[in-house]
């Protein structure tokens, strides 16, 4: 194989805006491996970051990775609404976009998208697209905006991909749904970097941090907070688990989205507000040391968000997950007492939450789950495969 191939990423948001979800800190991890491995690898992004604030550079080098920040024209347009402009991506990508031999577009409903498979289309560069769970519509005004696109030009886009990724079985059916033929669908698994988790730090600085004993039952989700995430079931949940172990605590963990009021009086309403605990805006590396002080990685979304990195990370860390089937992890079924995949259920949740915490030991089948299916040593190569295979 020739490893001298160019491969360009287009995406929003990049290194270092680790605030938006595991595109950047998954995708980045993804694009270090490829470099090591000899590929000449280029990001086209934005120069968006964590709440309002912008990068000041245009162009770094980062392991190896060649990465260009366009200005965007309204940053809050990005942070509020996740729809970048950005000022001059247009002319860099009609500048550039030749000099690749394979363009990888990300969460593909944006204008970073369209001037890639626009010149990508003209020139007749193979492109391949991970929506990353963006297919479905969901019940808001973005799914007006997500069907101006899907007319335009997206649906055009996807069917026309040389591959289109997705991460799980539901993922695969959403794709497939939306009109792209099954023989151009890739099932690829989310990935974490399992290397960056195998020095972890001493555990219990959180729990000394809110006074929390050793002896205690923590729950811990990690995620942003919206209404379709940190959902209310998953506080009534914990106010059920509560009753049964009066000394636990649930961590709340990452950026709120404008629903951190409603879960605190939510808390209150059901009488566990001592027992909630919101950690804003924690990001890693410092989530590792949530997660060695956690018992169990918790979250029950109810709209498919397809796995989270959280849940991943988490498992990497020695801690099993449960999680209801909207944020599926695959394989873990066969990995005993690693964790559980459950229905939007709140008996369902109660039950095996306890029974997990009653059961579960110290298991190596955590780490084995993420080491033989997730970490990105062992995905790269289906990636590569969906870049070069014909």
């Amino acid at each position: 194989m020739d490893t001298k191939k160019n491969i360009l990423f287009i995406t929003p948001y990049f290194y270092p805006a680790w605030s938006y979800g595991w595109i950047p800190r998954v995708m980045y991890d993804l694009w270090v491996q490829f470099a090591q491995d000899g590929y000449n690898v280029e990001c086209a992004t934005t120069d968006v970051l964590d709440n309002d604030n912008r990068y000041d550079k245009k162009y770094e080098e980062s392991n190896w990775i060649k990465i260009n920040f366009l200005k965007n024209i309204s940053n809050k347009l990005v942070v509020k609404m996740k729809f970048p402009i950005p000022r001059w991506y247009k002319k860099w990508i009609k500048d550039n976009i030749q000099r690749f031999d394979v363009v990888h577009i990300a969460d593909f409903r944006n204008l970073c998208s369209y001037y890639a498979y626009k010149y990508c289309k003209k020139y007749n560069i193979p492109y391949i697209v991970s929506p990353f769970w963006t297919v479905p519509y969901t019940k808001d005004y973005k799914s007006l905006v997500k069907k101006f696109f899907d007319k335009t030009w997206a649906k055009e886009m996807m069917e026309n991909a040389k591959y289109v990724t997705a991460q799980t079985n539901d993922e695969f059916e959403e794709v497939e749904n939306f009109w792209v033929d099954k023989n151009h669908i890739k099932l690829i698994p989310l990935m974490v970097d399992y290397s960056k988790f195998e020095d972890l730090p001493e555990i219990w600085e959180i729990r000394k941090k809110y006074d929390i004993s050793d002896k205690a039952k923590v729950l811990l989700f990690v995620w942003r907070i919206h209404e379709y995430k940190a959902t209310d079931l998953m506080l009534k949940v914990f106010s059920k688990y509560h009753q049964k172990y009066n000394d636990s605590y649930l961590i709340i963990v990452w950026r709120d989205d404008w629903y951190e009021l409603n879960l605190k009086q939510l808390a209150k309403n059901l009488s566990i507000e001592w027992n909630v605990i919101f950690a804003w805006a924690v990001y890693y590396p410092d989530t590792k040391k949530y997660y060695i002080d956690s018992d169990i990685y918790f979250m029950a979304p109810s709209h498919f968000e397809q796995t989270s990195t959280a849940s991943l990370e988490a498992l990497a860390c020695w801690t099993p997950a449960i999680v209801t089937k909207q944020a599926d992890i695959p394989f873990i079924d066969k990995y005993e007492w690693a964790g559980f995949v459950l229905n939007y259920d709140e008996n369902d949740l109660v039950k095996w939450l306890i029974k997990q915490t009653d059961l579960w030991k110290n298991s190596q089948n955590c780490i084995n789950l993420i080491k033989n299916h997730f970490d990105v040593r062992a995905i790269k190569d289906e990636f590569l495969d969906s870049y070069w295979i014909e």
